[in-house]
């Protein structure tokens, strides 16, 4: 829907696919392309993203937890990240900031409902134009919902991933649609056809492939110590970050601020009193 702004959740079936290595530095160079862009780690059992942004911005900062356990406001949790003159802006909000907070969450649970609507207000309080759901491998609560508010799911996999965890990811991209779903295959190692590693992804995904990582070591080395993109721009593999973030901001719309907000869908409070008052 044009004006509409674009939720990618960024999954994988397993661990250890750099899937939140590929989110990081997808929203950095969404950002230096202009975007305002939020990046939010809904994984709150094993939470990570914030390591890529530096443990000492989110000292004081609020998280996702806090918001669901209802200590904050989300937009309390958000974490605003400096930026180049491109005119963007980055806002990170972090899964978790104490390991108490989980067991608050295992303990007393919490309105499932608060997922969504904290994302809904995330986007019209800081005028998003993209947002980055990163979750838990596997699914859980966090990562069902977050499947089913995103318009496009970008499945990250391995190589070596594809026969053993065809089945479970295949399932979970069919929930919003095969038109929304997109593949990057990571870590492809030397020696082995980017070409015929694609072809036997969009065989098991019945979905397109929008990049084929090669395993990078610098990558690798640098781990969560900081953004690749950024320590390393003129890297080959950066090209190829770079070309897999045009392709998932391709066809959105420019900034026309009063023409987007005027023609973005109504928060989900506000859908419901609607729906109310029509029953």
């Amino acid at each position: 829907m044009p004006g509409t702004p674009r939720i990618i959740t960024v999954h994988s079936y397993r661990g250890g696919t750099g899937k939140s290595t590929t989110a990081a530095n997808a929203a950095l160079l969404a950002t230096a392309a202009g975007r305002r862009v939020a990046v939010v780690d809904t994984d709150i059992q094993t939470p990570g993203l914030h390591r890529f942004f530096g443990l000492g911005q989110f000292a004081a900062c609020r998280s996702l937890a806090d918001y669901l356990v209802g200590k904050c406001e989300i937009i309390e949790a958000v974490g605003s990240m400096p930026t180049d003159e491109s005119g963007g802006s980055l806002w990170v909000v972090p899964a978790r900031s104490r390991i108490n907070e989980i067991n608050e969450i295992l303990t007393h649970g919490y309105d499932i409902g608060l997922l969504q609507e904290g994302f809904e207000q995330l986007i019209e309080e800081l005028d998003l134009d993209v947002v980055f759901l990163d979750t838990h491998s596997g699914m859980d609560n966090e990562t069902a919902v977050a499947v089913a508010v995103s318009t496009s799911l970008l499945v990250i996999t391995r190589a070596d991933h594809l026969t053993s965890e065809a089945r479970e990811n295949f399932v979970l991209a069919t929930r919003i649609g095969d038109s929304g779903t997109f593949v990057v295959v990571n870590m492809v190692p030397e020696g082995i056809a980017a070409e015929l590693v694609c072809q036997r992804a969009e065989q098991v995904y019945q979905s397109p492939v929008i990049a084929a990582l090669p395993y990078c070591p610098e990558v690798a080395a640098l781990g969560t110590d900081g953004l690749f993109v950024r320590h390393h721009p003129e890297h080959e593999i950066v090209a190829a970050y770079r070309d897999m973030t045009a392709k998932i901001l391709a066809d959105l719309p420019g900034r026309d601020r009063r023409n987007r907000r005027a023609g973005r869908p109504a928060p989900l409070a506000a859908q419901r009193q609607r729906a109310q008052d029509l029953s």
